[in-house]
């Protein structure tokens, strides 16, 4: 039998009884495009980045680092779900007061 637990808050989840959300992460570089002025007429770029990518799964492969590319996976229960989702980002959420006009 498989066993799950939630990636955030480490509680056990039942495959049978509890819910579980499958968070998948995929972050990648972005570059900004070549001037014409620099491009290497010699060069196909495009099947370089082809081969690049072909071998992303390769743990041997030095030609992408997690700095260029990662892909994640995470279980989540219910309660850190709702958490993620209302911020994703996990940025500081300030608290606004609101002062009336005395």
């Amino acid at each position: 039998m498989i066993h799950y637990s939630c990636d955030r808050c480490k509680r056990e989840l039942d495959p049978v009884e509890d819910l579980r959300y499958v968070l998948k992460i995929e972050v990648e570089a972005a570059m900004e495009p070549i001037s014409e002025g620099d491009l290497d007429d010699d060069r196909d770029h495009l099947m370089e980045i082809e081969d690049i990518l072909e071998r992303a799964d390769d743990d041997l492969n030095e030609a992408i680092g997690e700095d260029i590319y990662q892909r994640r996976r995470f279980d989540l229960c219910p309660d850190c779900y709702r958490k993620f989702a209302k911020n994703p980002l996990g940025q500081d959420l300030k608290l606004t007061l609101g002062f009336s006009q005395n």
